[in-house]
């Protein structure tokens, strides 16, 4: 029973974030590291993340007061709405993610060789095949592997059906596994 308060306490506080600085400040403190994580996980870099996480929270700022919901579910499908969008924004906008790809590539050869190499997954790989797939498919991959949502929140933040979520993960899954072979198979 104490959840179904907090859940109301909750609720009340994102209603009154669109009126109140300090209810908009204590979201952004619950919420500030989870997007922050979510911004790494798609973009490979802490600096970049923190920036995109900075333009993330002042959009939400600014649209606040627009916002329709009234329960914090739907604020957080809002705010990873908005979080995906800025990430995608940042992508096609810079050339950061052919840099990224580049030294994950750079990387990779690097590890070439090595000893170790079959004591776990080869992570430059693994990032390469990532940045590899359209931007819709790394934020289904982030937020069910990284942010661990259930297939519902993911399609509620993406406005899509679960179903289609999960087949889609499917093929994302599949398509990282070919790829991943082909770099194990070309070496």
């Amino acid at each position: 029973m104490a959840k179904a308060v907090s859940q109301t306490d909750n609720d009340a506080l994102v209603v009154r974030a669109r009126t109140e600085a300090e209810a908009l400040g204590r979201l952004y403190e619950q919420y500030y590291e989870k997007i922050f994580r979510f911004c790494v996980h798609r973009l490979f870099s802490r600096e970049v993340a923190e920036d995109v996480t900075s333009t993330i929270f002042l959009a939400v700022a600014r649209t606040i007061g627009g916002f329709e919901g009234g329960t914090e579910y739907e604020f957080r499908n809002w705010l990873y709405a908005i979080a995906i969008n800025q990430v995608n924004a940042y992508i096609r906008k810079s050339s950061r993610r052919k840099r990224l790809l580049s030294a994950a590539a750079a990387a990779r050869s690097a590890t070439r060789g090595n000893p170790d190499e079959g004591a776990g997954p080869d992570w430059p790989a693994v990032y390469e095949a990532i940045l590899g797939l359209k931007p819709e498919h790394q934020t289904i991959l982030t937020l069910r592997f990284f942010e661990k949502l259930p297939f519902a929140e993911i399609a509620a933040i993406l406005g899509a059906r679960e179903g289609s979520v999960r087949v889609t993960l499917h093929r994302i899954l599949e398509q990282l596994r070919n790829s991943l072979k082909l770099f194990s198979d070309g070496e």
